[in-house]
């Protein structure tokens, strides 16, 4: 009786769980749906009330898959979209007037209309609009008819409704591109926590797993690079948002040394598992290192996981000191003679000079913090508090 009771507390926990987020997404992509909404409905109403369009199917579509681009370069592309539908549309009715429909008049027609634009074009989106104009021509959109043109009318109409409602309702831009840096440093907390409880035990194969969480951390990197750009994007667009311009250049300058945080995370992983299999050992001193530089990464994935930046003021000065105090410790004199030791030291150092550049330093300044292990550091030790400007 009491292990069902047990099982059913855990089901009734996990649903719960899974409840809160999806909730948590549905609060994160109301912005989103918002947007979509009210530029699908404006743009059907422009297309068939204003233009006179009987079917302006398409109009709504361009808009909402203009506002789901996320790759930051969603003006481009809407040019790149109205382009491809109509060159799409007039080959489809200039081959298919000329050979008529069919199975293999389908084929031909979507095979030139690929052909040429991959000429003109890189742009996937193009390309692919182009054919699936094409497509329509050859299947429903008799060749020759107004549909045609209508059609290329109203993707431009879908295009300028989708940039004009993301000027008026805009995202706030920082907020997905934070979210995203915040899980980067939790993964890199993450494994360099696993690496400091394996390392005195020798255990390569913990450190082997922690390894492959890290080399999967790609698609977050992406994620954030991807949230950042589309933050430039919205601050150029809407005027509501050009007073956000400087704290979303601020944000850029921190992408850098973020993803060098979690590349050295991975070179330190791979050492560390090197050294485990050996069967040589770090200092206690190294070890302790790597733990408080876990839990400084993992604070600073709390601060960045905020919607704004307000905690920074508050947080970010004691994390530096916190950080200077540990590039203080980290010289040559606390790794063995072992190769491996050695390199688990050059990249712990460079992950303090990685998380003072994310707290606001310039890299100058954050190598001058660390111990030198030179006898002529190009940059000597020094007191510095040039924090970058938020």
């Amino acid at each position: 009786m009491g292990k069902q009771t047990s099982r059913t507390t855990a089901y009734l926990k996990e649903i719960d769980n899974s409840l809160q987020n999806r909730a948590l997404r549905l609060r994160r992509s109301f912005s989103s749906i918002l947007q979509a909404s009210i530029a699908a409905g404006l743009a059907f109403w422009l297309a068939h009330d204003v233009a006179g369009h009987e079917r302006p199917f398409f109009a709504p579509m361009s808009s909402i898959i203009i506002l789901g681009l996320s790759s930051g370069n969603r003006l481009r592309r809407a040019v790149e979209l109205s382009i491809g539908c109509s060159i799409g549309v007039g080959l489809g009715d200039l081959i298919i007037m000329g050979i008529g429909t069919g199975n293999w008049q389908m084929t031909l027609a979507i095979f030139v209309s690929l052909v040429v634009a991959t000429f003109l074009s890189s742009s996937q989106l193009l390309i692919n609009q182009v054919a699936v104009g094409s497509i329509l021509i050859a299947t429903i959109i008799p060749p020759g008819s107004a549909a045609g043109p209508e059609r290329m009318f109203d993707a431009v109409i879908g295009c300028t409704v989708g940039i004009v409602v993301m000027a008026l309702i805009p995202h706030s831009p920082l907020a997905g591109g934070r979210r995203e840096v915040a899980k980067v440093l939790r993964l890199a907390s993450s494994v360099l926590k696993d690496v400091a409880v394996a390392l005195p035990r020798r255990d390569h194969e913990s450190i082997f797993a922690a390894l492959k969480q890290v080399r999967g951390s790609q698609g977050a990197i992406n994620a954030m690079l991807e949230a950042a750009k589309s933050a430039k994007e919205d601050t150029r667009v809407s005027p509501l948002l050009w007073a956000s311009k400087r704290r979303v250049r601020s944000f850029a300058r921190i992408l850098a040394p973020v993803d060098n945080v979690i590349r050295n995370t991975r070179v330190l992983a791979r050492r560390a598992q090197v050294l485990s299999e050996d069967g040589d050992e770090v200092s206690q001193e190294q070890i302790c290192i790597i733990e408080e530089l876990a839990e400084i990464t993992d604070h600073l994935a709390d601060v960045y996981a905020q919607p704004e930046q307000n905690q920074e003021a508050l947080e970010i000065p004691e994390t530096v000191k916190r950080l200077r105090q540990l590039a203080a410790r980290a010289g040559i004199s606390i790794a063995t003679d072992v190769l491996s030791a050695q390199v688990i030291l050059a990249q712990t150092r460079s992950i303090i000079v990685d998380l003072l550049q994310v707290c606001g330093m310039s890299r100058e300044s954050a190598v001058a913090a660390l111990v030198p292990t030179s006898h002529s550091p190009a940059f000597p030790p020094e007191v510095v508090t040039d924090l970058k400007e938020d």
